[in-house]
């Protein structure tokens, strides 16, 4: 049993960001067929004063779209910080430029030549969707790479304070080769001792407080002492990043380590996630009214759902919210006469 839960957890250690670009990496070369807005610009020429972030997009990508006035806003308002947006796609000019009436970009953006900048920066064989971006500092160095819909001004920020710096991602790079190494030896205190200095490092990044709960608790390497603290920990590292609060409310949640079950830190991380202005604003609603089901308040359930509605206007997230309901409305009946059940 112990050799299965290691070899999934060493899939997830492999399936860590770790691509052709990765954190304490220089900036790749571009390969530009035309530039359609803004100036040449060029993120492998290292200027103290300025620091870049490079985007993928696409005319078919609805996030791209969504992207696009909040990349707009950032470029206005950190230029004087020497902030320089790049986006770049594969698409044809004949689809960008009517597209470009309609979406205006003011930073700039290029048409990729023969795709050679997203093999360079996306490595397409194991790479996710876009939009995607990223964010190098004034040394040139990678210090983030994710979904610019992801509370990308605080990376920004981060820049400017010296947060996020290349110093740093180079030792997040190497911690997480020591955790493959460790991974790989089935090492589980390295693993443990490498996980730890990442959360350090990057305490906003649930995999690495997803993995290291579930050596503690599956494989019996810690007593609810330390998975308590460990959690306490990860909540604090996730207060701006409703994707790691939604995670952490579901772990604190996990029927099957009920001697470590935690309702509170549940419910507080999923109110904290919900109450972040994320583009996962209903998935957090969501996790919230399954968290107020767990502790037993289908009544704040229901409430809670009552918002949700008006959060999205996919069909799925529509139907979804819904079918919740009514299975809600199903279970607060039941929880008020259960004799009405009868056994045929």
């Amino acid at each position: 049993m112990k050799r299965i839960l290691l070899a999934a957890l060493l899939f997830l250690a492999v399936t860590l960001p770790g691509f052709a670009l990765d954190l304490g990496d220089k900036a790749l070369p571009l390969s530009v067929d035309k530039w359609i807005t803004g100036e040449p610009v060029d993120p492998t020429v290292v200027d103290p004063e300025t620091f870049y972030l490079v985007e993928v997009w696409s005319v078919t990508c609805p996030p791209c779209v969504r992207s696009i006035p909040i990349l707009n806003d950032l470029q206005k308002r950190y230029a004087d910080q020497g902030f320089k947006i790049i986006s770049f796609t594969t698409d044809s000019e004949e689809e960008v430029r009517p597209f470009l009436e309609q979406h205006p970009m003011e930073y700039s953006s290029f048409l990729d030549k023969e795709g050679e900048s997203v093999i360079n920066y996306m490595a397409l064989d194991n790479r996710i969707t876009i939009p995607h971006a990223f964010l190098f500092d004034r040394t040139g160095i990678l210090v983030w790479t994710g979904n610019p819909l992801d509370n990308l001004e605080k990376r920004v920020q981060q820049v400017i304070s010296g947060e996020l710096s290349g110093e740093i991602a180079v030792k997040v790079k190497e911690a997480r080769d020591e955790l493959q190494e460790a991974f790989n030896a089935q090492n589980i205190s390295g693993m443990i001792s490498s996980l730890e200095t990442l959360e350090g490092l990057e305490p906003g990044n649930s995999q690495y407080f997803q993995i290291h709960y579930r050596l503690l608790t599956e494989l019996g390497m810690g007593d609810p002492y330390e998975i308590e603290e460990l959690l306490d920990r990860w909540f604090t590292g996730s207060q701006e990043d409703a994707e790691s609060l939604i995670v952490l409310s579901m772990v604190s949640l996990d029927q099957g380590q009920p001697n470590v079950r935690n309702p509170e830190l549940a419910l507080r991380a999923a109110k904290k996630a919900f109450a972040i202005d994320s583009d996962l604003k209903a998935q957090a609603g969501l996790n919230l009214t399954e968290t107020y089901k767990e502790i037993g308040r289908i009544d704040l359930a229901l409430k809670a759902l009552d918002e949700l509605p008006a959060l999205t206007t996919e069909p799925e997230d529509q139907e979804m919210i819904a079918a919740v309901r009514a299975f809600y409305t199903r279970l607060e009946k039941l929880g008020e006469n259960p004799d009405a059940v009868t056994v045929e």
